[in-house]
């Protein structure tokens, strides 16, 4: 997160640093332009200053770059290159505006400008939703993990299912299409307790934790809780990827209702926790969407500002060859 707490008074100090070298630009711009009666162009000392500045701003922040590239060298802490790197770079699109004269001028800086701007947008969503959607991740997904260990979770959500029921009523009936890991040559004692992982709540916080639960017999439902199990398999692996009864959350209640008209008391316990693992895996879908939504739009904002650093060099480069 980009905004953290107790960084306020960091970020209210590059903004006012940023404003006020803005406004200073700014206003020596309008008092030329008053003077001179119209409006002034990038040639005149002001607009020249403006361009300047907002030039030099611009390859300040491309310095972000190789800033974390060294930061082993811990240069200047990180807090306060992203303080200057925002409120600089929203700072310097007034200035390469006023720089303009007001008016767009050739094609280079045309398209100069109009990259500038969608540079700036897209700081600007970044900043938003690295602000926004952690905070709404964590009160609305308890279920929260590594995002690079969604798969493995999974699986090891899937495993615990598997034990879970070889425990409470044994083997199925058929395993041809279960993939079944091979146990100890030991009878499993019914009635023991086995370590499931899913969300759990206790008073006001939920998450995501291991539990032991103790498991009744069940075998008299073996049949219809191993069916359960491979009909949902899929979908605790994969997720929305898969089409199954649980994909959408209305249909897995109405799912897991009948499953328990047809199941007795003692497997309770099994269904409860196919349905957090359930939660659980629609979870770890919205954190992957989130996940593209926090990420996503770095790649645009480093490659528009890589034209854009571009696109400068290439309009210094005309500005002094026809000066």
């Amino acid at each position: 997160m980009l905004l953290k707490r107790g960084q306020t008074k960091l970020h209210l100090l590059s903004g006012i640093s940023a404003a006020l070298l803005t406004i200073v630009c700014i206003a020596y711009y309008a008092q030329e332009c008053r003077e001179a009666g119209r409006l002034v162009g990038g040639g005149s000392a002001s607009g020249l200053l403006c361009g300047i500045v907002a030039g030099v701003v611009i390859v300040f922040e491309m310095l972000l770059w190789p800033r974390k590239a060294l930061r082993r060298l811990r240069l200047i802490p990180t807090k306060y290159w992203l303080a200057a790197h925002i409120w600089f770079g929203i700072a310097a699109l007034p200035l390469a505006i006023v720089h303009s004269g007001f008016h767009l001028g050739g094609w280079l800086p045309t398209t100069f400008l109009v990259l500038f701007v969608l540079t700036i947008l897209s700081g600007l969503y970044g900043l938003a939703v690295q602000k926004i959607l952690p905070r709404w991740m964590l009160r609305n997904l308890p279920a929260e993990t590594i995002y690079s260990q969604i798969d493995y979770v999974s699986e090891q959500a899937v495993e615990d299912v598997r034990q879970l029921l070889v425990t409470a009523c044994g083997r199925p009936a058929s395993a041809s299409n279960i993939d079944l890991v091979e146990e100890p040559q030991v009878d499993l004692v019914k009635a023991q307790t086995v370590v499931v992982g899913a969300v759990r709540q206790a008073g006001k916080t939920r998450g995501r934790t291991l539990q032991t639960r103790r498991v009744a017999d069940a075998e008299v439902d073996r049949d219809a809780l191993w069916s359960a199990f491979e009909e949902i398999r899929p979908f605790l692996l994969t997720g929305a990827e898969s089409q199954t009864p649980v994909t959408d959350p209305q249909h897995a209640s109405r799912w897991f209702s009948r499953l328990r008209g047809v199941t007795g008391r003692e497997s309770e316990t099994i269904i409860d926790t196919l349905q957090e693992l359930c939660d659980q895996r629609r979870q770890f879908d919205t954190q992957r969407t989130v996940h593209r939504w926090l990420h996503g739009w770095l790649p645009v904002h480093i490659g528009l500002s890589v034209a854009v650093t571009i696109l400068l060099a290439a309009h210094i480069w005309t500005a002094l060859k026809y000066w």
